[in-house]
């Protein structure tokens, strides 16, 4: 009889201290017994669930391959069911899907079924983040690389084009030639110039060969003139620590991140001065970029729907596991900070020093 009575405390410990959900059904459907779990998982005190509460006024249908809220085959008319989702309704009206389980119990208990719950919202949260991850990760992984080909095709092909053109060109023009052909002709020579230099704009805009070839910091130099000269910006560059390459990935996103930044302080900001702080720490790298432009309101300019390049330069430092922190106010210009950590095996293929 003790050792009955120390199983029999023994379970009845365990049934009101799991923190799965369980819940014992009558042959009818009606929960007769439930642990706290459950309360606090459905939103019901253990007297309202007892008193008033049929499985169905819980249970939204199981989860199947074909549907997701079914009442097919339901668990309830079976003996058992090892594992099953099922959406579980609360008190507060709010539905959400549980792993559970569920075991009719022997033929002395009057055909009761015993079920065990356990929450899936933060799991499928997560998983759902997981998976939004690896599809924005692989999204700008694609566009990048359709950028680096499209790049490619304007300067190797379209590019040589119009230089063989302006080659041909410039050779009638050694001729003797009328005066109306003549000015045709350097008309068709300056055309054709116009739009080499609108193709390399493009190539460059599309992916900077620098960024490939010497890395990150000549490229932002490369990106600081064109900013300069287009846009009549002063625009100034610090570095503080070891010049060096970084992996393909990282040097890719703060890249981007920066020339959204300039982007947008050259078309809004009305700025006449920017400057670019870029630190190589022990575990990270900062770069902070700073305009004396006209400011504005952070949260309520994200909010109406037009932040959607902030919203990428968060994206691209977040896959990285770093950050972009925005600050900036009316008519006190705006700052824009990103981290991002350094690799703990390195900076990337080339460990090597850069003194560009």
């Amino acid at each position: 009889m003790g050792a009955s009575s120390e199983v029999l405390s023994l379970m009845q410990s365990i049934f009101a201290n799991a923190s799965d959900a369980i819940l014992v059904i009558d042959h009818e459907g009606r929960i007769v017994k439930a642990n706290a779990a459950l309360e606090q998982m459905t939103g019901w005190t253990e007297e309202e669930l007892i008193r008033d509460k049929h499985i169905c006024e819980l249970c939204l249908g199981m989860a199947t391959c074909m549907e997701e809220t079914s009442c097919t085959d339901c668990f309830f008319k079976r003996v058992q069911m090892p594992s099953f989702e099922m959406r579980l309704r609360t008190k507060s009206g709010v539905d959400y899907p549980v792993a559970a389980s569920s075991a009719r119990l022997e033929d002395e208990s009057q055909g009761k079924l015993v079920m065990i719950l356990r929450d899936m919202s933060a799991q499928q949260r997560v998983e759902k983040e997981r998976y939004q991850y690896k599809l924005t990760n692989f999204a700008i992984q694609a566009q990048e690389e359709e950028r680096k080909r499209i790049a490619r095709e304007l300067h190797d092909g379209v590019g040589q084009a119009l230089y063989s053109i302006l080659v041909g060109l410039n050779v009638v023009r050694q001729r003797e030639l009328s005066e109306p052909v003549m000015q045709h002709v350097t008309e068709l020579v300056n055309m054709t110039s116009k739009a080499m230099e609108e193709v390399k704009r493009m190539a460059l805009e599309l992916r900077p060969s620098a960024l490939d070839d010497l890395g990150l910091l000549p490229a932002l130099r490369s990106l600081m003139k064109r900013v300069e000269k287009t846009f009549h910006i002063q625009v100034e560059l610090h570095v503080q620590g070891e010049k060096r390459r970084y992996s393909a990935a990282m040097e890719t996103a703060l890249y981007r991140i920066v020339q959204e930044a300039m982007t947008n302080t050259a078309k809004y900001a009305k700025a006449s001065h920017l400057g670019i702080m870029f630190e190589n720490r022990e575990k990270e790298i900062v770069v902070t970029i700073v305009d004396d432009g006209v400011g504005f309101e952070v949260e309520k300019t994200l909010n109406i729907g037009k932040g959607l390049g902030v919203f990428g330069m968060k994206e691209r430092a977040q896959l990285l596991g770093g950050t972009v922190d925005i600050r900036s106010a009316p008519e006190e210009g705006t700052t824009v900070i990103v981290r991002i950590p350094v690799p703990k095996e390195g900076v990337g293929n080339d460990h090597s020093r850069l003194d560009r």
